[in-house]
């Protein structure tokens, strides 16, 4: 092998190990002296668009076109780049060239299926292209990944789940395969499937150790602990709120309802916590110890304090204990989406926050505050005691939102000074 080739064999070792930046620099020189290499050509277009460099990816794919119009290999690199690009007819079009001129290649069809997936409408002739890649290539597991990511886009989860498994069972540590099943379990929107949830969380856990680098499953998985989350303080919300009404017609059935609200609400939280492994446990202590979470995550304990407290104290203290429980269960469970969102934003994959949404949870918030006042408001010292602890609870949980943005500023300057 000559020393040109043997550079070309390296760099294209340190792009499948992920070193995207190596594989540039040991093509840089091989360009400069050969630079109508076309193997060099398409691996430094694969390289720079690894590395981000999309204009400079699509001015390396089209020189190997240029200088070889003929070549499948540099017509799917540049169909790749016009995919990140958003050209995707372009990236269409350039790849069904490639798939003609080499009607038995498997990736052709791979490449074919993927930018008819970026173009979005058109996953039906997605499907048709990823079939045909499996039955080329059975034995090659991205090529079922690829065709599962097509059922996602027709909304076909069955298929796809099915699919992600087969490509599993053909190699356990595909980290896209692992990440996706998981992803399907998350995005799952049963509130009770908490099995599903913790499934989903275990399996992007696995994707996260079979690909430390894999942002995306680091993404989703607090994704799923911070649904978990939502969905615990709104469990604990409805049946507050049900207490409280049950206090104008039953001081028992009051108590018993605030007892099996906490008990339930513990119980939902215990079955999720159960099924996951140690260091995710660890992890989800994290997030409940971070930033709003970690708010959110005192005033729960306050809300179920008040639960428990309801099942012992005075009579005439049910209404605004249940009240004050319910409301503050509510308000937790908005700390915590806002908290879900900004995490979201943080990691650039959200769109512009749903302020409707919000607006329609603060105005729930209010009328049910306005409902337990009213009510109470019929016995003086009652109406007196449901305006004062409300009051404190709302104080409580602004000073801790001030104390932690406070601690975070000091924080990061912190750490400004120290670099």
């Amino acid at each position: 092998m000559t020393e040109t080739g043997t550079a070309v064999a390296m760099a294209a070792m340190q792009y499948q190990r992920g070193d995207a930046d190596a594989a540039a620099g040991l093509l840089g020189p091989v360009l400069a002296a050969e630079p109508d290499n076309v193997r060099a050509l398409v691996l430094m277009a694969h390289a720079q668009l690894a590395l981000e460099r999309t204009e400079l990816a699509h001015e390396v794919a089209q020189q190997a076109v240029v200088v070889a119009p003929d070549s499948a290999e540099a017509l799917s690199a540049l169909s790749r780049v016009l995919t990140a690009l958003d050209r995707h007819s372009e990236a269409v079009e350039v790849a069904q060239r490639a798939a003609r001129l080499e009607p038995e290649n498997a990736y052709r069809y791979n490449r074919v299926a993927w930018a008819l997936l970026g173009d979005g409408r058109r996953a039906v002739e997605a499907e048709h292209a990823a079939r045909l890649a499996v039955q080329l290539e059975p034995n090659e597991a991205g090529f079922r990944v690829t065709y599962a990511m097509v059922m996602k886009q027709l909304d076909y989860p069955d298929r796809a789940r099915q699919a992600l498994r087969d490509a599993l069972a053909l190699e356990p540590d595909n980290a896209v395969a692992q990440h996706e099943l998981a992803t399907l379990d998350v995005v799952h929107r049963n509130p009770f499937a908490l099995g599903r949830l913790a499934r989903g969380a275990s399996g992007l856990a696995g994707a996260l150790r079979s690909d430390p680098k894999q942002q995306a499953s680091k993404f989703m998985l607090d994704v799923a602990l911070r649904r978990f989350l939502v969905y615990t303080a709104v469990l604990l919300a409805v049946l507050a709120y049900v207490g409280w009404r049950m206090t104008e017609f039953s001081v028992a059935g009051a108590r018993l309802l605030a007892g099996a609200s906490a008990l339930a609400t513990a119980g939902f939280a215990a079955y999720f916590v159960a099924r996951l492994d140690r260091s995710l446990r660890a992890y989800l202590m994290s997030v409940l110890t971070t930033g709003r979470q970690r708010i959110a995550g005192i005033g729960f304990s306050l809300c179920l304090l008040l639960l428990l407290s309801a099942t012992v104290a005075p009579a005439g203290w049910l209404p605004w204990l249940l009240g004050a429980a319910a409301v503050g269960s509510f308000a937790v469970r908005l700390l915590t989406v806002s908290a879900t969102n900004a995490h979201v934003r943080a990691a650039g994959a959200g769109g512009p926050p749903d302020r409707v949404s919000v607006v329609l949870w603060w105005v729930i918030i209010v009328c049910m505050v306005a409902a337990i006042v009213l009510q109470i408001g019929a016995a003086d010292a009652a109406w007196w005691l449901s305006v004062a602890a409300l009051t404190l609870v709302a104080v409580a949980l602004v000073s801790l939102a001030v104390i932690v943005r406070r601690r975070r500023v000091r924080r990061e300057a912190f750490r400004g000074i120290r670099r």
